[in-house]
């Protein structure tokens, strides 16, 4: 998971949108509970590891919604530019 985490920022960072749907659509939290349940050996630290890293992905999840918003939007206006020349040109 904390690799996932760090492609998932770097991601980010680089705003590179397809590898973040790429990372989501590998993203298994089911999978990633169970291993670190296997791993921690007190109850207590589990929850915080859980926690820590939730509020990471919160956070990182909100940021890709944003960036991929943004995307979409830039892509929209250079469709509507690209389609007002093409129809000034056949004028």
């Amino acid at each position: 998971m904390k690799q996932w985490l760090n492609n998932f920022k770097l991601a980010l960072i680089q705003e590179d949108v397809d590898k973040l749907e790429i990372l989501l659509d590998e993203l298994d939290v089911k999978n990633f509970v169970k291993n670190l349940v296997k791993s921690q050996p007190s109850e207590e630290m589990l929850k915080e590891n859980v926690k820590d890293i939730f509020y990471q992905l919160q956070a990182l999840l909100q940021e890709a919604i944003v960036l991929i918003d943004q995307k979409k939007k830039t892509k929209a206006f250079e469709i509507q530019k690209f389609q007002k020349a093409l129809t000034y040109v056949r004028s």
